[in-house]
Parts: structure tokens; C-alpha cells; sequence
């Protein structure tokens, strides 16, 4: 694959990774070596060579999705040292478990009026990191599971235990902590 203004399709996509990430377009442009001009004319070629690329081969857009989940290859690789790259999160959350107390925590917590953000903070976590984590067990859980294949069913009823298992302990810590939105309208 050819690189378009002297940027290849990894830096590319390490780059939009990386602006998902919070990474400001000044600062693509200065890991890349190129004035903001070129990498917007840059980024609409991509942009565009990207559906070709998929119609070609169906696995460009896995490596495509995959710069979300890891942005720090290529050029990228040292740039942005406060985002964490996936091996440092993978190393604070090492597994399936590991991700889904933090998931499960945040959404029985925000059902009781706890603010989501606040939850996977008390983890180490920020909004950006949280979604490098999302991506990745994401992928992880569909290709783990893969409907349809032999021992399929088993491996869903063993992610199906995790998740009840998560749920029961934060139901049981949040079980006094009763939201009423509307306690203070009166008709």
C-alpha cells in the first residue's frame, strides 16, 4: 500500500486513533511531519481509499479498527506518553473479569445516580483509556463467543456468570442508595 502525502495507512489510522484519544490535530501534524493543510488533504484521501481498501479485503477494516484500540504504533508509538498504550491498561485489566467489574460497577452505580465518569476514575481510568478497554474486550468477547461455533453456548454461560456475579455484588453495595428524579415535582 502506497503512502499518500508520505503517510502510510498504519500512521494514518494511528493518527485517528489517536484523535479519538483527545490527541489535538497540531499534534498529529507534528508527530507526522506535516503542515495542518496536508494532513486534512491526507486524511479525506484516506478517508476515501478506505471503502476501496475494504471492498479489496473485508481485514483492512479489523487493522482499521484496531488503531482505535491502540493507537501508539507506527510514528505514534512514543507520542502522547499520557495516553497509556493497550499493553499498560491490559496490564492494570488483564482479562474479560478484570474489564466487566469496571462496566458492570459503572452502570449499577449511574442506575443510582452515581456520575458513570466518576466510576472508572476511582479505577485509574479516564474517558479515552475506558474506551481503548471497550474496543479491545469488545473484540475480545465476538471472537471469544463466536456464535455458532462449537462450545459456543458454554463459553456464553461462562461470561454470563461473570457478568451476574458483577451485578449481584454492586446491586448489593448501591441497594440503599435509592434515586427519586422526580421526588421534588409536584402536579
Amino acid at each position: 500500500m502506497e503512502a499518500i502525502n508520505g503517510v502510510t495507512f498504519e500512521d494514518w489510522g494511528a493518527a485517528c486513533g489517536n484523535l479519538a484519544q483527545g490527541m489535538s490535530e497540531e499534534e498529529v501534524c507534528q508527530v507526522l511531519g506535516i503542515e495542518l493543510p496536508v494532513w486534512q488533504k491526507t486524511n479525506e484521501a484516506w478517508g476515501g481509499k478506505l471503502g476501496d481498501l475494504a471492498a479489496e479485503d473485508m481485514e483492512v477494516m479489523t487493522t482499521y479498527s484496531g488503531f482505535f484500540t491502540n493507537p501508539k504504533v507506527g510514528k505514534f508509538a512514543g507520542a502522547g506518553a499520557q495516553t497509556p498504550s493497550l499493553d499498560e491498561l491490559l496490564a492494570k485489566f488483564p482479562d474479560y473479569d478484570s474489564y466487566l467489574k469496571v462496566s458492570i460497577h459503572q452502570t449499577v452505580a449511574s442506575e443510582h445516580g452515581v456520575d458513570p465518569t466518576a466510576i472508572i476514575e476511582s479505577y485509574g481510568l479516564n474517558l479515552q483509556n475506558w474506551g481503548q478497554l471497550n474496543m479491545h474486550y469488545s473484540d475480545w468477547y465476538h471472537a471469544y463467543i463466536q456464535n455458532g461455533s462449537e462450545g459456543w453456548g458454554e463459553r456464553h454461560n461462562e461470561m454470563e456468570a461473570l457478568r451476574k456475579k458483577w451485578e449481584t455484588l454492586f446491586r448489593e453495595q448501591y441497594k440503599n442508595d435509592v434515586v427519586d428524579l422526580g421526588g421534588d415535582i409536584d402536579f
